[in-house]
């Protein structure tokens, strides 16, 4: 019996030497110590402990570098209490700074040929060209494609052995789906919210497969978990919108328009926003709003075609075609003399008249339009293509 308690106290013993060995290093890392705590890592390496050692060297690169040379060599600075890494890695961009040499694909691939069955190293290997992918994208030492190979292989054979994390499985679920691998896909994305379902991409992505299944009730609830957890206002305001668009799909559109503002008071004046906004206050018979967002939408590129057949399609489909015709007349009454913005607004009406099939007014206002652009374009300009097309 004193023989198996001396044995399970020095059981216990280790265990805690392993799990307080960097203890030190956190406490640097925590005040922001960053480069002292790199010094004081590299200084506990030894051959028992090496590869807990690179591990920790390589969580500390992905996370609290200064200045990066390709990922291949990584510059620390200690912080002040009010200074941020972002702050300094903004700074250091510009600079040049002394730097780590620290090839972590070399060193990691030598610690798994020593030890194939640390599963750990290759979760350290997947978290790497992970870090590669987002940061370096097409422009890294092996291609891009390349480079998500490593990430997945490595991160499947850490989780066949049960080392994973919600970012590992959210990388394995965002490899599937850019394989069209729908149903994987979402398996990894479930596994991840589950260990942390605070990850807005994950959300984000799922609510994006979900729209594709025509899942709408299970896309609405992930973007809009999106939006409440994305901090970065682009990312942010990109799942107001897909939360916006699905809300239109299912009908719900005084919803629909009080998420799409907050999207618009987010990053003003974005077409996508005025798109779906533009559906759902036509939807609503808020003519008032729906011509005022389709003004907004026009004056982005009155010349633009894409933007001008979505305001069209969207008054026609809802039984508009009176408010649009007006909307169109009030912009020719304000110019009379900037003949090529006039010939788009004839086209614009004619093409209108062609989608209700009203003949004799689409080929009125094709005519109006061909002698405002004769009187500001070559009569070889591919408008008058168009123009003569549309009359057949």
């Amino acid at each position: 019996m004193i023989k198996f308690l001396f044995s399970f106290l020095i059981c216990f013993s280790f265990i805690c030497n392993a799990n307080n060995s960097f203890s030190d290093v956190d406490s640097l890392i925590e005040k922001k110590q960053f480069l002292d705590a790199w010094k004081l890592l590299s200084s506990k390496e030894s051959k028992s402990n090496k590869e807990q050692v690179n591990i920790k060297k390589i969580d500390m690169c992905l996370k609290y570098f200064t200045k990066s040379i390709s990922h291949q060599a990584f510059a620390f600075t200690n912080l002040k209490p009010d200074e941020n890494i972002i702050q300094k890695r903004n700074l250091a961009e510009t600079k040049l700074i002394p730097t780590f040499p620290f090839k972590i694909d070399v060193i990691i691939d030598s610690l798994i040929r020593e030890n194939p069955k640390n599963y750990n190293l290759y979760k350290s290997k997947g978290d790497y060209y992970y870090d590669i992918f987002i940061l370096f994208g097409k422009d890294w030492i092996i291609n891009k494609q390349e480079v998500l190979r490593r990430m997945y292989t490595a991160y499947k054979k850490a989780d066949e052995n049960g080392k994973n994390d919600y970012l590992s499985l959210y990388a394995l679920g965002y490899f599937h789906n850019l394989n069209s691998e729908t149903n994987k896909a979402i398996n990894y994305f479930k596994r991840s919210v589950s260990l942390d379902s605070n990850y807005a991409p994950t959300h984000y992505n799922m609510a994006y497969i979900y729209t594709e299944l025509d899942s709408n009730n299970l896309a609405l609830k992930h973007a809009l978990s999106a939006y409440g957890k994305y901090k970065y206002i682009t990312y942010k305001n990109n799942a107001c919108q897909m939360a916006g668009s699905i809300l239109g799909k299912l009908e719900r559109h005084n919803e629909a328009v009080s998420v799409l503002l907050d999207c618009d008071r987010l990053i003003p004046s974005t077409y996508q926003t005025y798109y779906y906004l533009l559906n759902s206050f036509l939807k609503l018979n808020k003519t008032k709003e729906a011509l005022l967002t389709a003004n907004n939408m026009f004056s982005l590129d009155w010349k633009s075609h894409t933007i001008n057949t979505d305001i069209i399609e969207f008054f026609i489909k809802t039984n508009h075609l009176t408010e649009l015709i007006s909307f169109y007349q009030t912009k020719l009454k304000n110019e009379k003399f900037d003949m090529e913005f006039r010939g788009h607004i004839q086209l614009h009406i004619a093409q209108a008249y062609s989608l209700v099939n009203e003949d004799e007014y689409k080929v009125k206002y094709i005519n109006e339009a061909k002698e405002s652009f004769t009187a500001c374009y070559d009569k070889s300009h591919p408008i008058f293509r168009v123009l003569n097309k549309m009359i057949k």
